[in-house]
């Protein structure tokens, strides 16, 4: 279930603190009319209503559209029609298709469009979800990839420029990870990791290895093949980071490290990666880019998913409620733990306590559009029909079914 328009530009709109009515004066609508807008009143059909709202919420007009890309496409083509050549993200103007002439200058300024684009699709992903920015996403890395490849530049600024584009290829990979694309985000991470190590970029080489390494855990499943290799990138992405990597990008590879381990099974290099996660989370060493997002509830988050791959369920369920606790401003986030908290209680054979948390979690799911999250709560619904009898299970694969 895809969220619609009306729906996207509502969660936007409440997740910067905006009101109804504040967006209505900044555009010149009554209240009324906002809420008109976002129950898909008329206005999400003409492309000029949608041009405004993007530039009072500052977003890129490519998500305010509906959820069959085909049409998604018509839309654009009529936006471009319309005489407009650039979308908004955040203050500064990027070109919507991008296609940089051969043997542009490259300075400064694309740096900066470049870095503010990575900065606004984590941001957009941890509200709405991948599924509305896959086709965003790989438009962007073109673009940074036509500079790359096309482009006159100092030497400097190449690598500036070769750094941004392997972290485009990144967040590009996670687009296409939330949205249920994992060949495609592999493929993302592969490039991220070969621009960054090339650029001798260290911080980005190591976000595209531990993202490849999540990737790869959550991919294949315990004890495999697959794990084997994520211990070896996560392990790869630490020392990547080590060199100038600030507390949180220290800590997240060490927690990666964490995961891997947990799924190949190895309790001790599992909690040796969860204390110097801890420990560089507590320093003051080093350089954070603004990517690195390492909340307290990341840090409790992934502490109890490595506890519930070693059968450790207590201490899962004590750090999976922490992180659902401390992510309640971020819904993509609280409902992905909630998920696996809902697991953790499945795998310890508390079917209700399963099932009342994915009661609760339920409509948020539904609401985001990221196919990651929807197809993990249809994977639990699966396992519970075996418990139909209960009667927490009756209730949740009733709604379920409803959906």
């Amino acid at each position: 279930m895809h969220m619609t328009t009306g729906e996207v530009i509502r969660r936007i709109r409440r997740s910067i603190g905006m009101t109804q009515a504040e967006l209505g004066a900044v555009l010149g609508y009554t209240q009324p009319a906002i809420s008109q807008l976002e129950r898909d009143g008329s206005g999400v059909h003409d492309v000029r209503v949608l041009r405004r709202v993007a530039r009072a919420l500052h977003i890129p007009l490519a998500i305010l559209v509906v959820e069959d890309e085909e049409e998604a496409d018509v839309k654009r083509r009529e936006f471009f029609r319309a005489g407009t050549a650039a979308i908004t993200v955040g203050a500064m103007s990027i070109p919507a298709d991008p296609a940089p002439p051969p043997a542009v200058k490259v300075g400064a300024p694309d740096l900066a469009a470049i870095n503010e684009s990575i900065q606004q699709l984590h941001n957009l992903d941890l509200v709405i979800g991948g599924d509305r920015l896959r086709g965003l996403a790989t438009g962007q890395v073109r673009y940074a990839q036509q500079l790359l490849n096309v482009g006159t530049y100092s030497d400097a600024v190449g690598r500036e420029l070769a750094g941004a584009t392997a972290e485009m290829m990144t967040a590009a990979g996670w687009v296409h990870y939330d949205s249920g694309h994992p060949d495609e985000a592999a493929r993302y991470y592969t490039e991220a990791a070969q621009t960054a190590t090339a650029a001798d970029d260290g911080i980005a080489a190591a976000h595209a290895l531990g993202n490849a390494s999540h990737l790869m855990v959550n991919r294949f499943g315990s004890r495999t093949n697959g794990d084997q290799r994520a211990v070896q990138y996560a392990q790869a992405a630490s020392r990547a980071a080590l060199r100038r990597g600030g507390p949180k990008l220290r800590a997240l590879m060490a927690l990666r490290e964490a995961e891997a381990a947990g799924a190949r099974g190895d309790r001790s290099e599992m909690a040796y990666a969860i204390s110097r996660a801890f420990r560089a989370y507590e320093s003051n060493r080093g350089f954070d880019p603004d990517w690195v997002y390492l909340p307290k509830a990341e840090m409790s988050g992934v502490s109890g998913k490595a506890h519930m791959r070693l059968g450790d369920h207590a201490a899962a369920t004590a750090h999976l409620m922490e992180a659902i606790a401390e992510s309640a401003a971020w819904p993509r986030e609280r409902a992905s733990w909630q998920l696996h908290l809902a697991h953790n209680f499945l795998q310890s054979g508390d079917v209700a306590a399963a099932c009342n948390q994915l009661v609760e979690t339920l409509p948020t799911i539904l609401d985001l559009a990221s196919r990651r999250l929807q197809g993990r709560l249809g994977e639990l619904a699966t396992s519970l029909r075996a418990h139909a009898r209960v009667p927490e299970v009756q209730e949740f694969l009733g709604l379920w079914t409803a959906r």
